[in-house]
């Protein structure tokens, strides 16, 4: 017969299995929160970029504008948009699949969509050009290689399944369109999100626990947030970014 005492660590240990990253009730587990800015607004307006030197990109109805920094001002407080937000540590060494859907790299009105991805180390990344004009898509990391192609039709996607080592953020930039750039940071776990337009992000799935979160703007820096949620819960943590 088994002592209540084994009973007890029994149960305890099939608790631990059953709530750990991947189940049901860890996908219920999430941390939101905004990226707030805290400075003088005004030194960072968006200016117009001109693209008249391609006259397929002129073509375009929708203005460009520049994207190294788009502030939020309409929200109080002001939040910024395209900051890669990942949990940094509280995973300890844990293995964790990537996802199976591709993400996808968008080339349209000559301008990256989007300008910021955050993806899970072998997870596959496609590129797709929806302009009626040549694009060059030129990844530069610093670990991973160092693809150098082109797709010179519209509707054309690169047919090669593209997967990358863990490796925080690389920019990709077109040799045709100088303008034109963007982000991509990879991950040895699926915890990670980029602000959206109102500057909110959300990461979930994880088990409870105390982590730490880092945010990456490209012209900021970074900033770190400690938050403990509870699996199965919701925590909400703000990052701020002071900028003088």
């Amino acid at each position: 017969m088994i002592g209540s005492k084994a009973v007890r660590t029994a149960f305890v240990m099939g608790l631990g299995l059953a709530i750990g990253s991947g189940s049901a009730l860890a996908e219920q587990t999430v941390i939101r929160g905004k990226i707030i800015f805290k400075g003088d607004a005004d030194k960072y307006p968006r200016k117009k970029i001109d693209t008249s030197k391609d006259p397929n990109c002129k073509k375009s109805k929708k203005a460009i504008g520049t994207y190294n920094v788009i502030l939020n001002k309409k929200t109080d407080p002001v939040t910024i948009r395209n900051v890669m937000v990942s949990i940094k540590s509280g995973l300890e060494d844990r293995v964790f699949p990537a996802p199976s859907e591709p993400v996808t790299l968008t080339q349209i009105g000559c301008e990256y969509h989007p300008h910021v991805i955050a993806m899970t180390e072998g997870q596959e990344l496609r590129v797709f050009n929806g302009d009626d004009t040549n694009h060059n898509i030129h990844f530069l990391p610093k670990v991973n290689e160092e693809h150098n192609f082109s797709q010179p039709k519209k509707d054309l996607e690169d047919g090669r399944a593209l997967k990358f080592q863990a490796e925080g953020p690389f920019r990709v930039k077109c040799d045709v369109h100088p303008w034109m750039g963007c982000y991509i940071g990879v991950f040895k776990h699926p915890f990670h999100d980029v602000s959206d337009r109102e500057g909110k992000f959300e990461i979930k799935g994880m088990a409870g626990g105390t982590y730490t979160l880092e945010a990456w703007h490209e012209e900021f820096g970074t900033r770190t947030a400690e938050v403990t949620v509870a699996t199965g819960a919701t925590a909400n943590v703000d990052i701020v970014f002071e900028v003088e």
